[in-house]
């Protein structure tokens, strides 16, 4: 690794304050615009009577199911940046970074949180293709942890155990994700990722390699004796949102079983896996509220839970996450003495 590639400048480039707060006003319009055409489809009366009459006992529930989230991906997070000799961040910065790339995400969509992370691999101490890698690699891993929960959530309500769904809800579950996982299996075979990820190509292909070689990182990663981890830790990430929207649910006296609380979440929360602006706001509240109804909850007590899930994972979050945007000049000072000391430890 060279001198040049812990070079990285000072912060990922991000919009202005005013460009920032502007943003987040057109959200909150976007968002009220969506919930009052739903409030409307559902009845204004029977929504007021939904909030009114809510369990705000719950709320404690869904506040402390978002907290193991975000602290579970920072695991996730740490466990990525530290595997191969990277350095260990500890938790406090691996969260400050987490809620980083969720400020960044608000800001500037899918590709703000991934720009955020990226430099954070690379202010560690990670040469470029490297990083790459990894954040390609960790998002990879969490996903397919989603996939997989989405999969059995899928399965088991087809067959009628811990809840029931339509087949339309179900089926392209059922075959999209066995297709997915065959399809990196497939690519992922040592003899043709080193062909599949070659950098002398064209730029399309190298962008198409970067995501073979992540996919590959995390094969790697599986086989590992130490996988058990951050498997586990990002099934807890994907836990808490989970159990939020089902104290949401509960909340409005509509609870779920299992399966179809897991099912209902993965097709809305789908929404937000799309490049959409300021986190997906809008699109994962209309998908989730109507996934909900799919699954036999009405439509307005839907619209509340869907409104209080929100709350708790996205609004809330977002005060601390635009906060450690602010300082991140000073996790960047952490990240690199981070990394001198991790290349001092190995000299």
């Amino acid at each position: 690794m060279t001198d040049h590639d812990h070079d990285v400048g000072g912060s990922p480039r991000l919009p202005a304050a005013r460009r920032l707060l502007l943003g987040v006003g057109v959200t909150v319009l976007v968002v009220l615009g969506v919930a009052v055409l739903i409030g409307r489809a559902a009845g204004f009366s029977r929504v007021r009577d939904e909030v009114a009459n809510a369990d705000s006992s719950w709320f404690a529930v869904c506040f402390l199911a978002e907290v193991v989230a975000y602290v579970s991906y920072s695991f996730v997070f740490r466990d990525a940046m530290r595997r191969r000799g990277g350095p260990d961040l500890g938790m406090g910065l691996s969260l400050h970074l987490t809620l980083a790339s969720l400020g960044a995400m608000i800001a500037a969509a899918s590709a703000g949180g991934l720009a955020v992370t990226y430099w954070s691999f690379r202010r560690a101490g990670h040469a470029t293709e490297e990083a790459i890698v990894r954040v390609l690699g960790l998002n990879t891993l969490v996903y397919l942890v989603f996939g997989l929960v989405a999969w059995i959530a899928a399965l088991l309500t087809t067959i009628g155990v811990l809840g029931d769904a339509p087949l339309g809800l179900t089926l392209p579950w059922l075959v999209v994700i066995p297709v997915c996982i065959v399809a990196a299996w497939f690519t992922t075979e040592p003899r043709r990722v080193e062909r599949l990820t070659a950098s002398d190509r064209g730029l399309a292909l190298r962008v198409v390699g970067y995501g073979i070689g992540g996919t590959a990182w995390v094969r790697g990663l599986l086989r590992s004796p130490d996988a058990g981890l951050p498997v586990a830790c990002a099934a807890g990430y994907w836990a808490g949102d989970i159990a939020c929207l089902g104290a949401a649910l509960h909340s409005v006296g509509q609870p779920l079983p299992l399966a179809e609380l897991a099912l209902a979440f993965a097709t809305g929360y789908a929404a937000m896996v799309l490049p959409l602006p300021l986190g997906g706001a809008g699109g994962v509240e209309a998908a989730m509220t109507y996934a909900l109804t799919a699954v036999g909850v009405p439509l307005a007590p839907a619209l509340v839970a869907v409104a209080v899930y929100r709350l708790f994972g996205f609004w809330i979050p977002t005060l601390p996450a635009f906060a450690a945007l602010a300082f991140l000049p000073r996790a960047g000072r952490s990240l690199e003495r981070a990394a001198t000391a991790t290349s001092g430890a190995h000299a």
